[in-house]
């Protein structure tokens, strides 16, 4: 293992962790985990340095498929999803999913039969602050073995531009995690749409304090 370099000099590191001491050797400070400061040596909560990656806090949005997909439809995030620039993706990952869309006003949505219309969704939707860009990443499980699932994925950022990503699964497919499916930067809206299916979104902000 190489010792790790350090700006300080002497005998010491203020406010450090160290290493065992042996006699006739320079003091080094033992690598720290992913719970520790790597300039400072102390853990990330208690950070003296003040150095942004430990300044990241983790932030995440749970949405499960709980709720008739005709009540979803009803909600702001859905009306926002299906009238966004990025309908067009979204709509044709509806359509492999089952449901049946139709043109209406030169738009499409979504035309539900008795059979679409008892499938289970669920929507969501969170802020994205921080100061820095932000990365991200999706991790999802179905609930029904028998059916195949959707999860969407629409970011409107505070300049207006809208982001998508869906994901349309076959039926007995397993957990699965997408990373860096989007990146944005702080000041965004992310909704998250769901059909037979429980997805957490995951992201870390970096704050000032």
């Amino acid at each position: 293992m190489h010792p790790a370099h350090s700006h300080y000099s002497g005998q010491g590191f203020p406010g450090g962790h160290h290493g065992p001491m042996m006699p006739g050797l320079p003091i080094y400070p033992v690598p720290m985990g992913h719970g520790f400061c790597h300039a400072c040596g102390h853990p990330k909560s208690k950070c003296v340095c003040g150095c942004r990656e430990c300044r990241k806090e983790s932030k995440e949005l749970l949405v499960k498929a709980d709720q008739k997909i005709g009540d979803v439809r009803q909600t702001p995030g859905f009306a926002q999803m299906m009238s966004a620039q990025a309908q067009a993706p979204i709509v044709m990952n509806l359509q492999t999913a089952g449901f049946q869309t139709a043109n209406v006003a030169g738009r499409e949505t979504l035309a539900l039969d008795a059979a679409a219309a008892a499938l289970q969704a669920g929507i969501g939707t969170a802020f994205i602050g921080g100061g820095c860009c932000v990365h991200l990443s999706i991790e999802y499980m179905p609930t029904s073995p028998t059916a195949q699932s959707l999860v969407a994925v629409l970011v409107q950022d505070s300049d207006g531009t809208l982001l998508a990503w869906a994901r349309t699964e076959k039926a007995g497919i397993g957990y699965q995690i997408k990373e860096c499916i989007i990146t944005t930067k702080p000041g965004a809206t992310v909704t998250v749409l769901v059909v037979n299916m429980t997805a957490r979104l995951r992201w870390c902000e970096v704050f000032s304090c």
